[in-house]
């Protein structure tokens, strides 16, 4: 149903609908309003869509990575643990033996330090090997 109604635009508005006439060929001011606000009301139904499928992607995003998320978080903690452990054991060595100094790895790396490091990088690749196998 189609009503008259007397209002009252500010220039560039009347500008703005005598362009859009213009390139819609549309014969009336009225009928251009009209498409104007359909076109609107179209553009917002569509970001409120794109704003639905975003809030499902970033659920859908979470639960896959939360468990993945979860493994890392234990795995840092159990490895910051272990280090911390390793320090207070290290501490309590040198206070035992009475070390008061240091020679560090790249001045000198025993030969007991590389077996720890092989073995480490060889629990490492084979955790990693099990971890591709799973998958």
């Amino acid at each position: 149903m189609r009503r008259r109604q007397n209002i009252t635009l500010h220039e560039e508005t009347i500008s703005l609908i005598k362009e859009y006439q213009e390139q819609h060929h549309i014969r009336y001011p009225g009928d251009a309003l009209d498409r104007m606000i359909e076109e609107w009301e179209a553009q917002k139904s569509k970001d409120h869509s794109q704003e639905y499928l975003l809030r499902l992607m970033a659920q859908r995003f979470q639960e896959v990575f939360s468990e993945e998320m979860k493994r890392l978080r234990l795995a840092a903690n159990r490895s910051d643990k272990n280090t911390q452990v390793l320090l207070e054991l290290m501490n309590g060595f040198a206070m035992d033996q009475n070390l008061e100094s240091c020679v560090t790895t790249p001045i000198f790396e025993s030969q007991a330090m590389k077996d720890a490091r092989q073995a480490v990088e060889e629990r490492i690749s084979h955790q990693r090997q099990k971890r591709i196998s799973a998958t």
